[in-house]
């Protein structure tokens, strides 16, 4: 998670963790990047599988090869509710397509503190894929005064 339009170079280090935290400003717009990488992508000529058999004249053809859903959630203390921040489809068209981008804009919470998003990603297609990251990020208060 970064703050959209700014750097994310700032980084904070929680005493309760080992990792860095990008730092964002409270009640901003921010920015989370997924990516999705399919190990089993593969080479394609026209969009098919090298060596598939050319769809039938009249045949149907699907517009979705893979259909993976990103789903962020905000987490709370235990006993709360999580609120989804975000859910999107991820739809694959080509067998080739060896990763799938998505860009998350949500507004950083307010008060300062600690924060973690819980990213998660699960296929309605492929069998199996049900994959869950969190994302800690550190609030920081806004000290730059408005202009006027």
């Amino acid at each position: 998670a970064a703050e959209e339009g700014g750097d994310a170079s700032g980084r904070d280090i929680d005493p309760a963790d080992d990792g860095p935290r990008l730092a964002i400003h409270a009640g901003k717009p921010a920015l989370l990047e997924a990516e999705l990488r399919r190990e089993h992508a593969q080479d394609a000529v026209n969009g098919r599988p090298v060596g598939a058999p050319k769809p039938a004249a009249g045949e149907p053809q699907s517009k979705a090869l893979e259909v993976y859903w990103l789903v962020v959630e905000g987490l709370r203390p235990e006993g709360e509710r999580n609120p989804m921040v975000h859910c999107q489809a991820l739809v694959v068209t080509s067998a080739a397509t060896a990763a799938v981008r998505a860009r998350v804009r949500f507004a950083a919470p307010s008060p300062a503190g600690y924060y973690t998003l819980r990213v998660h990603v699960a296929s309605s297609t492929v069998v199996g894929v049900a994959l869950a990251q969190e994302v800690p990020f550190t609030v920081q208060e806004d000290d730059v005064p408005e202009l006027e």
